[in-house]
């Protein structure tokens, strides 16, 4: 009978370099063995990058099976039994009894020849595949307390450091005083300044409108990576590193991975990778969970920040608003961009230009339809809905004194006037407190999310999560308490004798007026001041003839619910 042999190799780490001497290694010798063997045919199977002992999915294993099982492969050959699996014998000896069954031979190159039939050969595999898995086993336990000194002396274990550090090795000492070397994270020479010159740039661009003649928005995302690859010419830790990777450039999901990376405003934070739909982990970094005091559950701050904490909570918050049809406002639209027009399906709208002035437009912009939602488009002229929302604002102005609802808009106003032109020294206290406050929310989300994942279980997980819990809300209460006394020591003078004519029967957008003579950016912050959201709805009639007033909701200013408040408990 002929001989048809299959050599299977796997190494656990993919190597940096791409060397692969490894699984070349266990190849040649195991077509060595083939050709001793007169094989008729060799086929090679290899899993590189594999570890068997974490159970990940081995695809070419998986087709070597399946060669078996057909009965093309007859004879199996590895460099080691442990190339097969490191499981728990009890898990690995199936699937070699079902090879054995099959009629394949499996020969390893150093540890010899394993054939159905023989019992001695079958309890020799087995003694090696227990040596193999306790092995692996011992192997991995003293990695991971390795690990875990080296973290309780404050070394990085993360893998590679993150863009803007670099490892560096220092000495600590254990309690009873041995020396352990461990790698911390400290900045690099240049990279942090790049990531700084990112926000900067994000800051002084980030409220300007989008210019139809340029390419792309200079404060956009697009705009820092097409900068970088073509203009500034900033390198890639790849290309100033790598080997694979040294043709690498700049994306927008590279720079947002770093942007989104707690670490460089200081924070202790371990990656969250993304789960396939099969429960496989993935090496995609999804998000980033914050490490934090068991005690007062503040985020540990062990790193030099990069970008002050509370600049990063704000970086987030614009992060937060990017994403399609969510961008930069396009020319001189007054409603693009600011976060309050919507369609009534949910979706945001964008302004939509045209050389003629009737023809521009705001129009929705959803990526798909979605059952219940209107059919084709929601289209709304937008000086018509420029002009109903400014007389809409003016209209209120002039109706505080007669009506309650009116007196709170502005109330909640008045708060937002302030507080953009609150003194420096309050202003930097409030971001600080902005940013407990949201990473607190942050927090309990996260906390919630591990409770209904079925974490907190029995008493000692219920304390720990009301330990958790109350721990977080205090700091939320404490933050608030400290805006609230901010708020109270500003007292500003809101314009409103600027904005209004002084003749009542004036038109407050007419010619003279303080809307006529004012820019996009100051009708913008006007606007910003007095409403929260605008929903247009899609016109009932052919040609959207319905007026205007008809097809807008506009929901003006109020405070909005205290963080805890909208956190809930999930007691």
């Amino acid at each position: 009978m002929d001989v048809h042999a299959a050599i299977y190799s796997r190494q656990s780490d993919a190597r940096e370099n791409a060397s692969e001497a490894s699984t070349i290694t266990q190849r040649e010798k195991g077509v060595e063995e083939a050709r001793k063997r007169n094989a008729a045919s060799i086929t090679h199977y290899e899993d590189l990058g594999i570890s068997a002992f974490t159970g990940v999915e081995r695809p070419d294993f998986e087709k070597l099976l399946q060669a078996c099982r057909a009965g093309r492969i007859n004879l199996l050959i590895v460099y080691y039994i442990s190339r097969l699996s490191r499981l728990d014998p009890l898990d690995a000896i199936p699937i070699v009894i079902e090879l054995l069954n099959l009629g394949v031979t499996i020969v390893s190159v150093t540890e010899g020849e394993f054939r159905k039939g023989n019992l001695v050969d079958l309890i020799h595999l087995i003694m090696r595949l227990d040596q193999s898995h306790n092995e692996s086993k011992n192997k991995s336990e003293a990695v991971a307390g390795a690990k875990n000194t080296a973290r309780d002396l404050g070394g990085y274990t993360g893998g590679k450091a993150p863009y803007g550090f670099e490892l560096k090795a220092v000495t600590r000492f254990t309690a009873d005083g041995k020396p352990i070397v461990v790698q911390i994270l400290v900045h690099t020479e240049k990279e942090p300044e790049v990531i700084q010159g990112w926000w900067a740039t994000i800051k002084k661009h980030k409220d300007e409108p989008y210019d139809p003649k340029q390419r792309r928005h200079p404060g956009s995302l697009g705009g820092i990576v097409n900068s970088m690859n073509n203009e500034v010419i900033v390198p890639t830790r790849g290309a100033t590193y790598g080997k694979k990777t040294k043709d690498s450039a700049w994306d927008t999901k590279t720079v947002k991975r770093i942007l989104r990376d707690p670490r460089i405003a200081g924070f202790a934070a371990i990656p969250v990778y993304k789960i396939t739909e099969d429960g496989q982990t993935t090496t995609q970094i999804e998000s980033y969970r914050i490490l934090r005091d068991p005690e007062t559950m503040k985020p540990l701050q062990i790193y030099d920040p990069i970008i002050p904490p509370e600049e990063w909570y704000e970086l987030q918050e614009w992060l937060d608003g990017r994403g399609r049809g969510k961008g930069l406002s396009r020319g001189q639209a007054l409603l693009s961009a600011m976060d309050v027009l919507f369609c009534e399906c949910g979706a945001v709208k964008t302004s939509h230009g045209d050389a003629s002035r009737v023809k521009r437009s705001y129009r929705c912009r959803r990526r798909k339809v979605l059952p219940g939602q209107h059919a084709g488009e929601c289209t709304i002229s937008q000086p018509a809905l420029d002009d109903h929302t400014a007389r809409s604002v003016f209209a209120l102005l002039r109706e505080v004194e007669n009506d309650h609802e009116a007196l709170a808009v502005l109330a909640e106003a008045t708060r937002r006037f302030g507080v953009a032109n609150e003194a420096p020294e309050h202003a930097r206290e409030r971001a600080m407190l902005v940013a407990e406050r949201a990473d607190a929310v942050r927090a309990l989300e996260d906390l919630y999310d591990d409770r209904k994942a079925g974490g907190f279980r029995g008493d000692i997980g219920r304390r720990r999560f009301i330990a958790e819990e109350t721990a977080l809300l205090s700091l939320l209460e404490a933050a608030e308490a400290r805006i609230a006394t901010l708020e109270e020591v500003i007292t500003p003078v809101i314009p409103i004798a600027e904005w209004l004519p002084a003749d009542p029967a004036a038109d407050p957008i007419g010619p003279g007026s303080w809307w006529a003579g004012a820019t996009i950016a100051e009708r913008r912050k006007f606007i910003k001041l007095f409403v929260d959201r605008i929903t247009v709805y899609k016109s009932k009639e052919r040609g959207g003839r319905t007026p205007v007033h008809e097809r807008v909701t506009i929901d003006f200013a109020k405070r909005s619910e205290q963080a805890e408040e909208s956190a809930g408990r999930a007691l």
